[in-house]
């Protein structure tokens, strides 16, 4: 399983945690200390929701950050559901209007082509994206029986299901647009966003539970005639929100869903700092801080592709992309985050707490599973684009197969090699050396001379 996918897991599991909480036995709210955190800790929240909106914005990702703004603006909805009342939205009407909106609009939001920030066009597109919710929200204050309907419509048969089933029908397209996606950067927010509507429909689930326990409370506890008087019913019912909403369980979800979006934005920085997007490792500037930190006993090990230059002129620059891909994946996997590429068709490998022995034999070992790789050069767009996927499959092995090698040196520190730059300067002789000696080879860097490997 790959490092990210192993993210999305954790990420996954932290979603669930409200439903942990839902089954935990729940404290009356009122004038409890339970309610009075709830109350308060929403602002941290609404800080965290915005810098997660102004780091997508530093990363000029205007989809990013009107999504996030947009769930911003759930929040505070959630947090506060009689915000609306005003405009005769009533907090079951919020719920259900959140369920079935913003899922549909994520869909519209990340299909929409991403242009320059503060682009007007592409602005008004994403206001565009706000018709769900415009739709609903107009239907719920102006024409209520349509907008139960809507709410109420039943795909499946289920008695007592308070989420309302369109929604299922929201997530389902908005499943459909992640899968879709293409963009290398938006992707995988994308799916963040898609895990982060676990915990969201599970808060929207609670609140939607929680009101209809407070209504049919009411409704038992008051005189029938205070009950047929909507408007006097009307205020004890919102009185009862007030003092009610937010739950803890809402809380938790929304807490959950910033601590990932954080995570996830934090990530996309780290990613675009020190990750080297042709060949997805560690790039020179983590290499840069890595070696600052390295103390007692290790190994530095230099890694050059042999006859590349020569190789790019023959197959042309974008198969020279396909070899330093390869390479950088092979090497990613014999040897993880010891890997690091150190510019053009050079990479580096850092042994921490390991002997120059115990490392020549960890490079060897990726320069003969280099060799032995089968690497076979793709026909151009222009005549692969008239065959089949099936065809294309059936005479890859009949393409011109090339043979790939790296020529390594190695060496760790000494008693004349006082800094890291000083082993890295011994490592490239060691280099250069192994190219002299015809390349293919590893050759450690020694005081007493140079050890060899073919």
């Amino acid at each position: 399983m790959s490092k990210s996918n192993k993210v999305y897991l954790i990420y996954a599991g932290l979603g669930l945690i409200p439903i942990l909480l839902l089954l935990l036995p729940q404290a009356d709210p009122k004038g409890t200390f339970v309610h009075a955190f709830t109350t308060v800790f929403p602002y941290p929240l609404y800080m965290g929701f915005a810098l997660v909106g102004f780091l997508c914005f530093k990363i000029n990702q205007n989809r990013m950050l009107f999504s996030v703004l947009l769930l911003l603006g759930i929040c505070c909805l959630l947090f506060n559901p009689l915000a609306l009342h005003f405009m005769g939205i009533k907090t079951w009407g919020i719920y259900n209007a959140v369920a079935i909106s913003f899922p549909l609009t994520l869909a519209i939001i990340f299909s929409i082509r991403e242009t320059r920030p503060m682009d007007l066009p592409n602005f008004s597109r994403l206001l565009s994206s706000l018709i769900p919710f415009i739709v609903l929200g107009y239907l719920a204050s102006r024409d209520v029986s349509l907008f139960n309907k809507i709410a109420l419509f039943k795909i499946l048969p289920v008695k007592g299901f308070l989420f309302p089933q369109l929604a299922l029908v929201s997530l389902a397209i908005f499943a459909v647009v992640a899968l879709l996606q293409k963009d290398r950067i938006v992707k995988p927010f994308v799916r963040v966003f898609g895990i982060t509507l676990i915990p969201l429909m599970i808060s929207i689930w609670t609140g939607l539970a929680l009101y209809s326990d407070i209504w049919k409370r009411l409704a038992e506890k008051l005189p029938r005639r205070t009950v047929e008087d909507k408007e006097i019913f009307g205020k004890a019912l919102n009185a009862d929100v007030l003092t009610s909403f937010p739950s803890l369980p809402i809380v938790a979800a929304l807490t959950i869903i910033c601590a990932i979006l954080l995570h996830a934005i934090f990530r996309t920085y780290w990613h675009r700092v020190y990750v080297d997007e042709l060949t997805d490792i560690a790039n020179r500037r983590a290499l840069d801080e890595r070696l600052s930190h390295l103390t007692g006993e290790y190994a530095i090990v230099m890694m050059d592709i042999d006859h590349f230059k020569a190789f790019n002129d023959t197959y042309g620059h974008d198969e020279g992309d396909n070899v330093l891909r390869l390479v950088g994946s092979l090497l990613s996997e014999e040897l993880g985050d010891r890997v690091y590429r150190y510019g053009g068709e050079e990479f580096c490998a850092v042994f921490m707490g390991v002997s120059a022995e115990d490392a020549y034999m960890y490079a060897n070992k990726v320069r003969r599973k280099l060799e032995e790789r089968k690497f076979y050069i793709r026909k151009p767009n222009s005549k692969r684009e008239y065959t089949s996927s099936s065809d294309r499959k059936r005479k890859k092995k009949n393409g011109k197969k090339v043979q790939i090698t790296i020529s390594i040196g190695l060496a760790s520190p000494n008693k004349k090699t006082k800094t890291t730059e000083d082993v890295i300067k011994l490592a490239d002789k060691a280099l250069y050396e192994a190219k002299r000696k015809g390349r293919n080879r590893v050759i450690v860097w020694e005081i007493e001379g140079v050890k060899s490997a073919v």
